[in-house]
């Protein structure tokens, strides 16, 4: 793990090797300012946990230091501890607390009050250090899931428990005919659901609410009237619930397709089987970080794959890439996973190759998605 710095302020240097006897430990990095100035150089280029900072010091009191931390962005959230041989009289106490201080110590420093109280901004700064890498790896995810999707040649709605559009990607703009940034926050019912005189039912007599609700699939064949269609489109609808840890209802996904794809009549796609050529068709990988086309999907195995692609790729040029599934397959609709280029040979047709990857570290779930894809394709 990381090291966690402190900064230790004092202008005599034998109370700075004094603190920092006491301060050394695993995991910790001390660093000795002795001035204020010197410190908030230092808090400025390095991240710190905790500074523990001398009130008396010569040019400027740690006063001053507090106040000037506090008042610049990068380090006016890092807790002070005040440590002084001043007067405990409540005016100096109340003055370093209103500069910032969050916490006092007073010269001679008991070893064991010190090593508490650092170890418990120790603690919180470790907290909030994984609050932090939480956000981003969920912001992370969520920008992720939504390149794969608005890259999906399926069209995809998403609507919140309120029954109101929260997501639309642009296949599903294209196929209703409209702006998709005028569908965020407009009842999904007036956009799928409303008959040919424009009257849209209320979202708790939709049919996909009640099954999505409790948990469970929705699939229908529906003639739709999307905002001020004169003509119904005749869709299939597939309706996938949202549902948070816990089993709360938050929503629900749409997947649209037009029926005369869907074969005709419209059956239930999983009471056949999808031509392998047409799965592969469907199934294009995308770059994690730049939510690009990296190529088309043209074989699968238990150990890796290959791509129709634009561009050439050296062996060995390890990619961290996504794909969105054709079928919801245990509760995820993508998958992402890392792999590395094995070979990559240009074809005929200019400016077009293929290219065999090796999957890496693939997990077991993903592992158990590629064995479902191929034994039902």
């Amino acid at each position: 793990m990381k090291k966690q710095n402190i900064l230790v302020v004092d202008d005599h240097r034998e109370n700075l090797v004094a603190m920092e006897a006491l301060l050394e430990g695993e995991g910790r990095n001390l660093v000795m300012a002795q001035s204020g100035n010197e410190a908030l150089a230092l808090a400025l280029k390095h991240d710190f946990a905790l500074v523990l900072l001398d009130v008396q010091m010569p040019e400027m009191d740690g006063f001053e230091v507090a106040q000037l931390m506090r008042r610049n962005r990068k380090t006016r959230h890092i807790p002070i501890i005040f440590v002084t041989a001043i007067s405990k009289e409540q005016r100096y106490v109340f003055k370093g607390y209103e500069t910032g201080a969050v916490d006092y110590l007073f010269k001679p420093v008991d070893e064991q009050i010190l090593d508490a109280k650092v170890n418990v901004f120790l603690e919180l700064d470790r907290q909030r250090r994984k609050l932090q890498q939480a956000v981003v790896q969920m912001k992370r995810l969520k920008d992720e899931n939504e390149r794969l999707l608005h890259a999906l040649g399926e069209a995809v709605v998403g609507a919140d428990a309120d029954g109101r559009v929260s997501f639309c990607n642009e296949s599903a703009a294209a196929l209703l005919n409209v702006d998709r940034e005028d569908l965020l926050n407009r009842p999904v019912t007036a956009l799928l659901f409303g008959g040919a005189d424009g009257e849209a039912p209320d979202w708790r007599d939709c049919p996909v609410l009640g099954p999505c609700a409790e948990g469970h699939h929705w699939e229908g064949d529906l003639d739709l009237y999307p905002y001020g269609h004169e003509e119904p489109l005749a869709l299939r609808v597939h309706a996938n619930p949202v549902v948070r840890e816990g089993g709360v209802f938050t929503g629900v996904v749409l997947m649209l397709r037009r029926r005369d794809e869907e074969g005709g009549d419209g059956e239930r796609r999983e009471r056949r089987r999808w031509p392998r050529k047409r799965m592969f068709h469907e199934l294009v990988v995308f770059d994690r970080g730049t939510g690009g086309n990296v190529g088309r999907l043209i074989n699968l195995s238990a150990g890796g794959f290959k791509l129709l692609l634009r561009r050439d790729m050296a062996p060995g040029e390890h990619l961290e890439l996504g794909m969105v599934l054709p079928d919801q397959i245990g509760g995820m609709n993508t998958m992402s996973f890392n792999a590395r280029v094995v070979w990559s040979e240009a074809l005929d047709e200019p400016g077009e190759y293929h290219a065999g990857f090796q999957f890496l570290d693939l997990s077991d779930g993903n592992g158990e998605i590629v064995e479902i894809l191929m034994e039902r394709y």
